[in-house]
């Protein structure tokens, strides 16, 4: 009885282990197929919105992703923020993020085929410009 216990205890290890590899892999090819944009930019002095890139919203996910490969001196972080077309914003402007993959929650989460506009601010008050680049989707 004990070697049935344990034998059906690798076997529910092994089928976990394998249903999390699914996953990872199903979450990666979703987001490799989603739209997305590079930028290499320079945020304006002391402070004010800067609009990146508009790209199609083409999943249902509630989040957008950054990827900052560099942010310049002088700062360590950067407001990173979503909105429609014309004004609106889908996601707060006060949130703060750095270098990296960075995952950003919708406040109001674009429907599918909508624009969806990036912006990014300085956090901090600052008298030169601060250049930027990475790569985004609003997913």
């Amino acid at each position: 009885e004990r070697i049935f216990v344990k034998e059906n205890n690798r076997m529910k290890k092994r089928v976990i282990g394998f249903t999390c590899v699914c996953m990872a892999v199903l979450m990666i090819g979703m987001t490799v197929f989603a739209a997305s944009a590079s930028f290499n930019t320079y945020l304006p002095i002391h402070q004010g919105d800067n609009e990146i890139s508009t790209i199609k919203k083409e999943s249902t996910y509630d989040y957008f992703m950054v990827n900052f490969s560099s942010i310049g001196s002088g700062t360590t972080k950067v407001c990173v923020w979503t909105e429609k077309p014309g004004g609106g914003n889908y996601s707060s402007p006060s949130k703060q993020v750095g270098t990296g993959m960075n995952v950003v929650k919708y406040t109001t989460t674009p429907e599918v085929g909508k624009n969806v506009v990036l912006n990014m601010d300085n956090p901090v008050y600052v008298s030169y410009t601060v250049p930027v680049s990475g790569v985004w989707t609003p997913n």
